[in-house]
């Protein structure tokens, strides 16, 4: 897994404004310099390379060594399309603090929840405390190191 940190504007910029938090995206590492990761544009395969891949970001490795089986999830979700609607949720629940909205996508994903749903589909529970439509960029901050934060 890879955890995104200092966005450089943009929704990144809002995202961690928002959630209180310096991380404002998670991905799944493929290999190489690609990951599979649900974007604003859908569930893509990224080149880090890429003009958008410029970002600073921290390894979190696969949890029980069930990332292969997450990746081939993951792999079958290309094409998917972003919860937009799910960004929205979370806006909300920041701002009304006493309000929990229970929201449930079918078939769309933002990032938090789409590499949660890839370590359900392997068997892992990463966040057994959370919803995974619930589940941000800054939840994966759980998983560095202390002196990774």
């Amino acid at each position: 897994m890879l955890l995104f940190s200092q966005p450089k504007g943009g929704l990144g910029t809002i995202i961690s404004f928002v959630t209180r938090s310096t991380y404002y995206h998670v991905a799944i590492f493929e290999g190489g310099t690609m990951t599979i990761e649900a974007r604003q544009r859908g569930v893509v395969r990224r080149d880090l390379r890429s003009k958008e891949g410029g970002h600073v970001f921290t390894v979190i490795p696969a949890p029980e060594g069930k990332g292969a089986v997450a990746l081939d999830w993951a792999r079958a979700k290309i094409g998917s399309k972003f919860d937009r609607l799910d960004f929205l949720v979370i806006l909300v629940d920041r701002l009304v603090t006493r309000l929990r909205l229970h929201y449930h996508s079918f078939g769309a994903y933002s990032c938090g929840e789409f590499v949660a749903k890839a370590f359900d589909a392997a068997g892992v529970r990463l966040f057994p405390d959370l919803n995974d439509d619930d589940v941000e960029p800054a939840d994966f901050a759980r998983f560095l190191r202390d002196g990774q934060r």
